[in-house]
């Protein structure tokens, strides 16, 4: 019968089909069996590069006297690379109970944190070490400002100027409160200088709001209570804070 030959050859195809199992546990003898079921050359065990892609293949190598067992993959990497501000195991364990200073050649800087950079990166201006120690004991020009707490120079022209160039806001401080503006320009509290047409635009122009506080409002415009500013009558009561002081929401019907 034609129906049974037909069952008869699946049957004897499926057969010859390898299973999900036989891949799992099906490596050749020349070859190693990785946890995530991959099989690889039994010569790329324990050669440091991760040939599983999930690092079994390294897992269980013994280190030579020339490597770093790393902590959570067990792999082994250069000795060199240990305590070189570089994460090369991938868990931090490479730079973990590093004396200060160490891997750093003449050329490079020790930050506090213990990485290594180039030696023309201190005092650049630049957060290389990502502590900012790079930047603390500079000493800054005449056309730099210091900054109070990480001790970083910026230029000059970044104080007083509305931003929060030292992260610690003291480029912001002590500024004065009519600083060297021009005659077409107005003077904001916080010692910036905007064009004179950009105030009482409802715009927060100098980033403290002091652009808006003397402002006449108009009859179609709302005057907040803090800040002085105008906003649209129709801002009024919408449950929506937009004067920044919720005087737009009080006394609301």
């Amino acid at each position: 019968d034609a129906r049974f030959l037909l069952l008869g050859c699946l049957a004897l195809l499926a057969s010859s089909l390898p299973t999900t199992e036989g891949k799992s546990s099906g490596c050749r003898s020349s070859q190693y069996l990785c946890n995530n079921n991959r099989c690889i050359r039994d010569s790329y065990e324990c050669d440091s590069a991760n040939d599983c892609g999930d690092w079994s293949d390294e897992s269980h190598c013994e280190c030579s006297s020339s490597q770093f067992k790393c902590e959570n993959t067990g792999r082994c990497i250069t000795a060199g690379f240990k305590c070189d501000g570089d994460d090369n195991c991938g868990d931090h364990s490479d730079e973990q109970n590093c004396p200060t200073g160490a891997g750093c050649n003449e050329m490079q800087y020790s930050c506090d944190n213990e990485r290594c950079i180039n030696g023309d990166y201190e005092c650049d201006g630049d957060n290389d070490c990502g502590d900012w120690s790079d930047e603390k004991n500079c000493v800054c020009t005449s056309s730099q400002f210091k900054c109070e707490n990480s001790g970083r120079c910026i230029p000059e022209s970044y104080k007083c100027d509305g931003d929060n160039d030292c992260g610690d806001n003291s480029d912001e401080q002590i500024c004065s409160s009519s600083p060297n503006c021009t005659e077409s320009q107005y003077p904001c509290d916080n010692g910036r200088c905007i064009t004179r047409s950009d105030t009482c635009d409802s715009y927060n122009d100098c980033g403290d709001w002091s652009d808006e506080r003397h402002c006449v409002c108009s009859s179609s415009m709302f005057k907040c209570e803090n800040s002085g500013r105008c906003i649209t009558a129709s801002y009024r009561c919408d449950d929506e804070n937009d004067c920044g002081d919720n005087s737009d929401e009080q006394n609301c019907s």
